[in-house]
């Protein structure tokens, strides 16, 4: 089955070539410190949600600061990199809960799984993890939770982030089609998706971005997923050379992908 990140790696991050090295042949790369930090962020997250919801209480932020410390440990950086990512995942986590921490509900559900919801999009199998989702009144939302740097809006103001917060865009509607496609979530209406930045602004703020698809933004995605399955399926991998490697030739190498195998 097909996992977001395969089409973020095809479409994006190097093109079909990067996804031919890392993907299918899977050659070895070294996790990259930020990388380590996140994973770090996002089980001590995940550890906090489950605690509340196996025990109705909100575990102590002195605790969870020590289950952050101890899962930045275990990811084997550099004594500077180290030193580094602690200081700022333990500010952080603390900006955070400080903030939303009152938010968080027994009745949310972690890391939910659909590798076994039977998800398909034409001929395109998928699959994926939320991070977070809630479930109320018949109705599904799912939050994705970010570290790196908070966007205050969708509108970015360099191209780098205009690419991030596009493929933050792509990532809440696969995860609506998951929920609307899957065996056991489609019974509900999807609410919408909110992507949680942990890390707070230079203000001290902490930023999230909530958003509801369009029934044309949702086809054209679907298109999308569909095109890259044809292309991964076949082997049939573009040459992107004739794109810029900026956020307008990924948009451009996108709607050659919906022409071209749609």
């Amino acid at each position: 089955a097909f996992p977001l990140g395969t089409m973020d790696t095809f479409t994006t991050y190097g093109g079909p070539a990067n996804f031919l090295m890392n993907d299918l042949l899977r050659f070895p790369s070294a996790k990259s410190a930020s990388a380590c930090y996140g994973t770090a962020i996002h089980a001590t997250l995940q550890r906090a949600h489950n605690h509340l919801a196996a025990t109705g209480d909100r575990r102590p932020l002195e605790d969870v600061l020590g289950d952050f410390i101890h899962e930045l440990e275990r990811q084997r950086l550099s004594e500077e990199e180290f030193a580094l990512y602690s200081k700022k995942g333990s500010e952080s986590l603390s900006a955070f809960l400080a903030a939303n921490y009152t938010t968080f509900s027994s009745s949310q559900r972690t890391e939910l799984n659909f590798a076994g919801q039977g998800v398909q999009i034409g001929e395109a199998r998928l699959t994926g993890k939320m991070d977070l989702v809630d479930i109320a009144d018949n109705a599904i939302t799912v939050t994705d939770y970010k570290t790196g740097k908070p966007s205050a809006s969708w509108q970015g103001k360099t191209d780098y982030e205009k690419i991030k917060l596009h493929k933050y865009k792509q990532q809440l509607m696969f995860y609506q089609l998951l929920c609307e496609n899957s065996r056991d979530y489609s019974k509900y209406d999807f609410a919408g998706g909110v992507l949680q930045f942990v890390e707070p602004d230079a203000t001290g703020a902490i930023h999230a971005l909530r958003e509801q698809f369009s029934d044309e933004e949702l086809e054209r995605f679907q298109k999308l997923l569909c095109a890259v399955w044809q292309c991964i399926t076949t082997l049939d991998f573009p040459d992107v050379s004739e794109f810029e490697a900026n956020y307008k030739g990924i948009l451009a190498f996108e709607e050659y992908l919906i022409d071209k195998y749609v």
